[in-house]
């Protein structure tokens, strides 16, 4: 036996973890509307008027004795064709008999107007429901025909039935009769004309031949009248109709179901279908197909838990685990750097990869670590706005002359190397803030300066970490300039917000421009959604995955 490749395996995974996941996403509206729907069903199919139901059977035989004397006394119909019944049941001229034996049947009259209104349209229309035909034929067109007759209340469809087979084998007996009576009609027109000679004729002789000719014909036509009158079709009737006591239609309970059954069905697909569309990242099953490991997923605040700033938030609750998480992860997957350099990044701005940075700084800080943030988003700087409370003065960088005048931003670093310094902003965290907002291009030249990975491997020294916080790498190219120098880079990425779409691209912008994208941040997780944590560890790379299900920091950049 062939067992399956794991590629495949795998892949059928994913689509089912997906699959789940966005059922998962829309369960309460793909549980609330099938019930809503079936509900408006019941109540709607329970107003609607009853229909009953009544059927009587005849059956098709071959009136063929086996007694010669017999057969030459009887004169039958041949035997129906397939369909036969069906037509002449929904023809005109049947359906007129029907009506007419209605209005004898002692019907309510207001009964019989709607049900010859429901035929008469019924014909125009070419669509039968009030009289409906079942047959159960052998080879030899034997067998039962079932006539089942729709009434508003028992009695209607008792009498319609009625109606039908009597109206039915009338029809049948008549068509016995059509040759016997064009025949009497000829001989009775034959014997006309003979009294006619008779009276006209003064020839003895001819009028004795004459009268002989019309005893014959009298002769024949008793014969013709007999065998009238024993003229049969090939129906007889089985079984009468009986008044029904509960009625085929509405059934509210099976149409609700069905009703509950089809939306069910339909808002799955549609759900489905939504979520392809749509495909926005919301939870790490989203992101299982690119292949990275989550390092953590951090929650969403509100506005009530940042009142203090998101540093102050990330010391406590669900958010200073999952930064725990994160450092974690993160010293796991750089286990073996002396200097350990990461770039973070999103696919546009607004994700919280600013704010991450900073916690995880911090964080890193609090055990011990050295750690340099450099704030490397020359266009829209925001360390400082973050570490703005904290800021605890300057220092020199190491290799740099203390005399000279402190060059404390990315920019003036690039110009003064010499006076590079560093503000701390927590214990054992330093930051390099960008300083003055770049316009045009002037920002991503500086990046993209040759003397930028000497700068770094300067800055870096005394250094166990280094968190360079770049820009959106699908807004500008800084980050593919920054990332060459690092050990890889960090995407967040913010659920329900960021499409998968977009993250991928910035995958394949990170790969055609040979840098490695380590993990992926889930930033922004409603913990309504996902209230308890999981834990597992990352197939990709090593690296454990250890962190909350749908958690993220909610912070503006």
């Amino acid at each position: 036996m062939q067992t399956p490749s794991p590629s495949v395996s795998a892949a059928d995974q994913v689509d089912l973890v997906q699959i789940f996941g966005a059922l998962r996403r829309y369960l309460p509206v793909i549980l609330l509307l099938p019930l809503v729907v079936a509900a408006v069903g019941y109540v709607l199919s329970s107003r609607q008027p009853r229909v009953y139901e009544a059927s009587a059977s005849v059956i098709a035989v071959d009136n063929n004795a086996q007694n010669s004397l017999i057969n030459n006394t009887l004169v039958t119909a041949p035997p129906l064709p397939q369909g036969a019944v069906d037509q002449v049941l929904h023809s005109r001229s049947l359906v007129a008999d029907i009506v007419s034996r209605l209005g004898e049947s002692g019907l309510d009259a207001g009964a019989v107007a709607t049900i010859r209104d429901d035929l008469t349209r019924e014909l125009e229309t070419n669509t039968f429901s009030r009289l409906k035909v079942r047959a159960r034929l052998d080879t030899q067109q034997r067998g039962v025909y079932e006539i089942r007759a729709q009434g508003g209340t028992p009695e209607a469809a008792s009498a319609l039935a009625q109606a039908g087979v009597d109206a039915l084998l009338n029809w049948d007996n008549q068509r016995a009769k059509q040759g016997v009576v064009r025949s009497r009609t000829s001989l009775q027109q034959q014997l006309q004309n003979l009294t006619a000679r008779i009276g006209n004729t003064t020839d003895a002789l001819e009028r004795q031949s004459l009268i002989a000719a019309r005893g014959q014909l009298l002769q024949n036509l008793s014969q013709v009248t007999v065998l009238e009158t024993a003229a049969t079709g090939t129906l007889i009737p089985v079984a009468e109709p009986v008044a029904p006591r509960t009625p085929v239609a509405p059934r509210p309970l099976r149409n609700a179901a069905l009703l509950g059954l089809v939306t069910l069905f339909l808002t799955v697909g549609g759900a489905l279908i939504a979520d392809s569309l749509r495909r926005r990242v919301e939870g790490p099953e989203d992101l299982l197909p690119l292949g990275l490991p989550v390092l953590a997923q951090l929650p969403l605040l509100r506005k009530r838990q940042l009142t203090g700033g998101f540093l102050s938030a990330s010391h406590g609750g669900a958010l200073y685990e999952s930064v725990g998480f994160l450092r974690i992860n993160i010293q796991s997957l750089l286990r073996d750097g002396e200097h350990r350099r990461l770039a973070i990044s999103s696919s546009y701005p607004g994700e919280g990869k600013s704010s991450m940075t900073a916690a995880l700084a911090e964080s890193l800080g609090a055990t011990g670590v050295k750690v340099l943030v450099i704030d490397a988003d020359l266009r829209r700087p925001t360390q400082l706005k973050v570490w703005a409370p904290q800021r605890l003065g300057t220092h020199p960088l190491i290799g740099t002359d203390p005399a000279l005048p402190p060059a404390v931003t990315v920019s003036e670093m690039f110009t003064r190397p010499d006076a590079a310094h560093a503000t701390n902003v927590a214990p054992n965290v330093d930051l390099l803030p960008a300083g003055t907002p770049q316009r045009g291009d002037s920002g991503a030249s500086i990046l993209n300066q040759p003397a930028f990975s000497a700068h770094l491997q300067q800055w870096a020294q005394g250094y166990d970490f280094v968190l360079i916080d770049t820009p959106p790498m699908l807004l500008l190219p800084d980050t593919l300039a920054v990332a060459p120098y690092t050990d890889g880079v960090i995407m967040v990425v913010e659920t329900g917000k960021t499409r998968t779409a977009d993250v991928q691209r910035s995958l394949q912008n990170a790969r055609a421009a040979g840098v490695q994208v380590l993990g992926v941040v889930l930033n922004k997780v409603n913990q309504r959604r996902d209230a308890y944590y999981q834990y597992g560890y990352a197939e990709a790379g090593g690296a454990p995955a250890l962190g909350p299900v749908g958690t993220t920091a909610s912070s503006k950049r």
